[in-house]
C-alpha cells in the first residue's frame, strides 16, 4: 500500500457528518467525505478523420458546370464518465466513486460517406442536381452514443454499456453474367445462358461495441484494484498533513466487433421456371479487446487530527465520598471537523462532556472528577472515539488514591453530620465542632 504524501489543496471537498455507532463495549465513528465533480475522458481512434471535398457549395463558381464532391470518414470511440470521488472511514482510507445521475457519455463513430454531384445551369441545362454516379454517392458510417450513470461499470457482463449500429441494404451493383465477362453463352433451344443469370450485390454490416468496468486506479508503481467488484481502493491516512490528494485514473475493458456482410443473390431466368439464391458472405473488419485508460484526475479530502497534550494524570489522595477534578483540553489540529465520543468505564472517574465536535482549530476542555466509594488505589482510562483516521481510538491514563486517614479530609466521612460538643473551662463556655 502506498503512502499518499499531499502539500497542497486543489479541489475543496464537500462536508458530510460523521456517524457515532456502538460498537460492542465501545464506539466506532464512521466518516464520509465527498470531492468536486471530475471528469474522466477517453478517445480511441482508429484512424484520424478526414473531410474534403468542396463543401456545401458547387465549383466552380459561375461556371454553367459545377460539381459538388465530399468525402467523410474517420474510426474513433469516445466516452465520458462525470462523478464525484468519495472517502470513507475510520481506520483506512477506502476510495470510491458516484456517477453524477446521467453523467456519463458514450459514442462511436467511424466509417465513410461520399457524395458526388453536378449541375447544368441554363441554358445547357435545367439546374437540377444530379447523382455523377450511384456508386460514388453512399453512406458507410457507423454511429451511436448513450448518455447512462457511469461508475456503475463493476466488471459484470450483465450491466455493460453496449452500443450498436448497422447499415442495411445497401445496393452495390447488379447485372447479369454477361454484364460481367463480356460474352455470351448460347446453349442450343434454351438461348443466352450468360442473359439469364443475374448478379445482385448488396451490403449490410453491424459495428458492435461493450465497455465493461472497470476499476480506479493509482499510478503505475501504486497498489491498484483489479477488474472484478472490487470498486474501491484502500489508501492509508496522511500522518502528518491532515490533507489527503490522490491522483487516479479509471479504466474499463471494451470490445470491439465489426462485420461486413456481402450478399450475392443469384437468379436464374429461364422460360420455364426462375430460381432466386442467396449467397451471404461476412467479412469480419474488427474484432478486438482492448484497454482504456482514461485522463487522471485529482480529488482531495480534508481529515480531523486530535491533539491531546497530558496522556496521564495523578489525583490527590481523596476521602472516599469527596471528589477531586483534573481539566485538561483537547484540539482540532486537522483540516475537517471533530467529532466523537468520550467514555470512562471505571466508575470512581466521571467524565464530562460525554461527545464534542470541534472545528479546525477548536480546543475544548475535557473535565474529569475523580470521586472514590471506597479505600484503595484506583486506576482507569477515559476512551475518545473519534473520526482522526489516524487516531481513531485513544486513552488518557487516570491514577487515584483513597484512604480514611493521612488526607486533608480524614475525619470526613460520607453521610456524617457535623457533632458540636460543648464544655465549661474557667466559667466560659466553649464550643468544640469535631471535624
Amino acid at each position: 500500500m502506498k503512502k499518499i504524501v499531499v502539500t497542497v489543496a486543489l479541489l475543496a471537498p464537500l462536508l458530510l457528518g460523521a456517524a457515532i455507532v456502538e460498537d460492542g463495549d465501545g464506539f466506532k465513528v464512521y466518516d464520509e467525505q465527498k470531492s468536486e465533480e471530475i471528469t474522466f475522458f477517453f478517445e480511441d481512434k482508429f484512424f484520424e478523420d478526414i473531410n474534403v471535398g468542396t463543401g456545401q457549395d458547387f465549383v466552380p463558381s459561375g461556371s454553367p458546370f459545377q460539381i459538388k464532391v465530399n468525402l467523410i470518414a474517420g474510426a474513433r470511440s469516445e466516452m465520458e464518465l462525470k462523478g464525484t470521488g468519495v472517502a470513507q472511514w475510520p481506520e483506512s482510507v477506502k476510495l470510491s466513486y458516484e456517477g453524477t445521475e446521467n453523467g456519463g457519455h458514450a459514442s462511436m463513430n467511424y466509417g465513410i460517406e461520399m457524395e458526388a454531384f453536378y449541375k447544368i445551369a441554363p441554358p445547357f441545362g435545367d439546374g437540377t442536381e444530379q447523382e455523377i454516379s450511384e456508386y460514388l454517392n453512399f453512406d458507410l458510417r457507423f454511429f451511436d452514443e448513450k448518455t447512462f450513470t457511469p461508475f456503475l461499470l463493476d466488471g459484470n457482463d450483465e450491466n455493460p454499456v453496449s452500443m450498436e449500429d448497422s447499415i442495411q441494404d445497401f445496393h452495390l451493383w447488379d447485372g447479369t453474367l454477361e454484364d460481367i465477362i463480356g460474352a455470351a453463352i448460347p446453349i442450343p433451344i434454351i438461348g443466352n445462358i450468360a442473359s439469364m443469370i443475374h448478379f445482385s450485390f448488396d451490403l449490410d454490416g453491424i459495428m458492435y461495441i461493450e465497455m465493461f468496468g472497470s476499476r480506479i486506479a493509482l499510478d503505475e508503481k501504486a497498489q491498484r484494484s483489479i477488474f472484478s467488484d472490487n470498486q474501491y481502493l484502500v489508501i492509508e491516512p496522511p500522518l502528518v498533513n491532515t490533507t489527503l490528494i490522490v491522483e487516479a485514473h479509471y479504466e474499463s475493458l471494451v470490445y470491439y466487433e465489426t462485420d461486413l456482410i456481402l450478399t450475392i443473390t443469384l437468379t436464374l431466368k429461364i422460360p420455364i421456371f426462375e430460381l432466386e439464391l442467396p449467397i451471404p458472405i461476412t467479412i469480419p473488419l474488427v474484432k478486438e479487446n482492448k484497454e482504456w485508460i482514461f485522463n487522471s484526475q485529482t480529488v482531495q479530502f480534508e481529515f480531523p487530527a486530535m491533539f491531546i497534550e497530558e496522556r496521564a494524570h495523578q489525583f490527590l489522595d481523596t476521602v472516599p465520598g469527596d471528589e477531586d477534578y483534573w481539566e485538561f483540553d483537547i484540539e482540532n489540529i486537522g483540516t475537517r471537523r471533530l467529532e466523537g465520543r468520550i467514555l470512562s468505564e471505571d466508575p470512581n472517574f466521571i467524565v464530562l462532556p460525554e461527545e464534542f465536535l470541534l472545528e479546525p482549530g477548536e480546543m475544548s476542555a475535557v473535565t474529569v472528577f475523580f470521586k472514590p466509594y471506597e479505600a484503595g488505589t484506583k486506576k482507569g482510562i477515559i476512551k475518545f472515539y473519534s473520526n482522526d483516521p489516524v487516531e481513531p481510538f485513544t486513552t488518557v491514563a487516570l491514577f487515584g488514591y483513597s484512604s480514611e486517614s493521612g488526607t486533608f479530609y480524614s475525619k470526613v466521612k460520607e453521610g456524617d453530620e457535623t457533632r458540636y460538643e460543648v464544655r465549661t473551662e474557667g466559667g466560659c463556655s466553649l464550643s468544640v465542632v469535631d471535624q
